[in-house]
């Protein structure tokens, strides 16, 4: 059966480059126009239907001399599970290929989060802080609700969305006369669905902003905590 699809694949291919040449000597012959490409559709047309001759062709042949199959009935039942083949094939390819393009077609997943900041910390004015996802080469920002007090710690919830697909992020929260605080987000490239929240993760580093110095692990009393959930977004 395999060797039937393949026959049909390269069957198809000669059959189209033949159409192509034979669709182009009947347009000479027929005085096509080129205008607004005429001959060309009709030389693509010959083209397509010479390779769906060649692909069926093939694989009937492949089938009757390969195989050994020499009823029709039995011939007719085996180049459709050929075809059914190539299509599953060809629809894996492209299922494999939409889950590694890196960027999300349609609408974009939305990540929600929450933010704890380190005990005793003021509640800070929503206008004056933000949040950057970090990527690959895509950056995208963050919007803000509402904060509340829970157990003496403020917690800022926010969403932002993400357009690339990666399981390569951090998450960049800034706040006034504060050092950057970079959360590493542990999603998969293409995050699943949950309507809870995960556990809470405390803060990966803390960029000082300074030019002679790295991003550092945060101390012990810059306990920046995140917790996230990506709701259903297809």
């Amino acid at each position: 059966m395999l060797v039937a699809a393949l026959a049909g694949v390269i069957g198809a291919g000669a059959g189209f480059a033949a159409g192509l040449a034979v669709g182009g000597l009947l347009a000479a012959l027929l005085s096509i126009s080129s205008f607004e490409g005429a001959s060309g559709y009709f030389t693509g047309a010959v083209g397509l239907l010479f390779g769906t001759i060649g692909f069926f062709a093939a694989i009937v042949l492949s089938l009757r001399y390969q195989g050994q199959h020499r009823r029709i009935g039995d011939l007719a039942g085996r180049t459709l599970a050929a075809v059914a083949a190539l299509a599953a094939i060809a629809g894996a390819a492209v299922v494999y290929r939409i889950a590694t393009v890196e960027h999300f077609s349609g609408a974009a997943p939305q990540m929600h989060f929450e933010i704890r900041l380190p005990a005793g910390m003021a509640t800070p004015d929503l206008k004056r802080i933000d949040a950057e996802m970090q990527a690959g080469s895509q950056r995208s920002g963050a919007t803000f609700r509402e904060p509340r007090l829970e157990n003496d710690r403020i917690v800022i919830p926010g969403m932002i969305a993400l357009y690339t697909r990666t399981s390569q992020r951090i998450l960049v929260f800034r706040m006034p006369s504060q050092p950057r605080v970079l959360f590493r987000i542990g999603l998969a490239a293409t995050p699943l669905v949950s309507d809870k929240f995960g556990p809470w993760q405390r803060a990966d580093y803390v960029d000082d902003g300074k030019l002679e110095t790295q991003p550092r692990k945060p101390a012990q009393a810059e306990d920046f905590d995140i917790r996230i959930r990506v709701p259903a977004w297809r």
